[in-house]
């Protein structure tokens, strides 16, 4: 019997990068939280406030995302005509209800593809040419150990260097609280020094409407 052999896919050219031993973020489990006491009931009275406006707003939001889409599929369809075959492309199509203009713009960033499958189909042997896999690796300061922290960015940097990739690292330094400060803040501080700290350095706070599993 005579054995099938399959045919190699075709693939498009688009050289890739084996990313998939790059550690994932793990997820947060559920947590409990200490209530705000109210024993005037203003607490319960904002909380209803938010929660409503916070509806109204989602509602007003959803209803003007529809209409943007709806406005945005127009404008694709009438833009891609009218650029049909111009090296000069303009930024943006103009939409107008008498006097009053609104513009759906165009700008040259886009969603990627999980990919090149899809674009293959359409774009044949241009694939390689307008299109490519790009990536983007982050790393946590925090996680590297202090003693090993200066050594590593020198070693990052020589590497760069000899790829001729430096323009491609880039780098932002910040001053932030440790990890343990933000337990330790209220045995080591008055309560009008946090404030203070807080000036500085404020903590990231935000009121959720949408509360998830376990309450994040």
């Amino acid at each position: 019997m005579k054995e099938t052999m399959t045919p190699p896919a075709q693939t498009s050219g688009i050289k890739k990068l084996n990313l998939s031993g790059i550690a994932r973020s793990a997820e947060k489990p559920g947590k409990e939280y200490p209530v705000l006491p109210d024993p005037s009931g203003d607490v319960a009275h904002l909380v209803e406030a938010i929660t409503e406006h916070s509806r109204q707003v989602e509602a007003l939001e959803g209803a003007l995302n529809v209409e943007k889409a709806e406005l945005t599929a127009m404008a694709k369809q009438f833009y891609f005509e009218a650029c049909r075959g111009k090296t000069t492309i303009p930024s943006s199509v103009s939409a107008k209800a008498g006097t009053t203009e609104v513009l759906v713009t165009f700008q040259n960033r886009y969603k990627g593809a999980p990919d090149d499958e899809a674009l293959s189909r359409i774009a044949g042997e241009d694939t390689a040419r307008y299109f490519r896999q790009s990536f983007e690796l982050r790393i946590n300061g925090d996680e590297i150990p202090e003693a090993e922290a200066e050594t590593l960015i020198e070693e990052i940097q020589a590497l760069f260097a000899r790829h001729n990739a430096t323009s491609a690292l880039t780098a932002k330094a910040i001053i932030k609280p440790t990890k343990e400060f933000h337990t330790a803040r209220h045995t080591a501080f008055a309560p009008d020094q946090n404030l203070e700290i807080d000036r500085i350095v404020p903590v990231i706070a935000m009121v959720k409407t949408k509360l998830g599993k376990g309450g994040e």
